[in-house]
This record gives C-alpha cells, structure tokens and sequence, in this order.
C-alpha cells in the first residue's frame, strides 16, 4: 500500500512541477478580449473528454482516472472530484434504455426468462460502462465551471 501510494505522491508532484513550470504572461500581457467558454460549450467539452478550459488536453488518464493537470494547457484539475453524480445520471440514462427493452421483451413472451435476463444483464453492463466516462466528464467540467465562477 506504501508503494501505491509514493507512486501517486511521484506522480502528483511530477504533474505540479510541469504545471509550475509553464510560465504565465505577467497581467498586462495577458489577451483579456478573449471570452470564458460558455456553459454549454463547456459543458460539451467535458462530454467529450476534453479540458473544460481549452477542449484540446485529456481529461482522463485511463478509463475514470481524472489528470491532475491538462496537458495542452496547463489547467488544473485538482479539487475536481465527481463523486456519486456520474453514477447517478448514469443510472438514470441506462434506465431509460433498459425499461423499454424489458417492456418489449415481456409483450412478445416468446423468450425464455432466461435468454431475457442475458439480454438485459448485456445491455444494462455495456450502456453503463459506455456512458460512464462521458457523465463523469460532464460532471467534472461542471465543476471546473462552478469553481471558475467562484460560487
């Protein structure tokens, strides 16, 4: 346990060194006509699994792992954590894709119980491993927005 958790401490301190490094422009250098990204913009961002801020870094580093920093353009991602919400909205996706199906399934009755629940069990498991990532990432450029507005 020790050593997963000095790799994590190398690694997050690798990641910070990096996003310490990149220089800022002083304040009067800075481009201010450029515009935040929108709500939805940034929302859409997310739901491809892009920074929030820039749309061009990863924003996870495996399947759910989030990056602490992107690296396109430095932003980090550290606080960002989704917790339960992609879980929930997850759930409330697949629902309305497997209730259907059970209800289509059951009006034939030409299936057995049996072959209905491998259907199901198929298709509950791959929508939700499908739809995951991107609910998280929807959820964690919420919260980059939320946090950016300083609410």
């Amino acid at each position: 346990m020790a050593i997963v958790n000095r790799r994590r401490y190398k690694r997050l301190h690798a990641a910070l060194r990096r996003a310490a490094a990149k220089e800022k422009p002083a304040l009067s250098e800075q481009n201010t006509t450029v515009a935040a990204p929108g709500l939805a913009e940034t929302l859409w961002k997310g739901a491809k699994l892009t920074c929030p801020r820039c749309g061009e870094g990863k924003l996870f580093s495996s399947y759910l792992k989030r990056k602490d920093a992107c690296d396109a353009c430095g932003e980090s991602f550290l606080g960002l954590d989704a917790d339960d919400g992609p879980a929930w909205l997850t759930i409330g996706i697949v629902a309305h894709i497997v209730i259907p199906l059970l209800w289509l399934l059951e009006r034939d009755g030409s299936l057995s119980y049996g072959t209905e629940f491998a259907i199901l069990a198929a298709v509950t498991i791959g929508a939700t491993l499908l739809t995951l990532p991107f609910a998280k990432g929807l959820f964690i450029a919420a919260l980059w927005r939320i946090r950016r507005d300083g609410r």
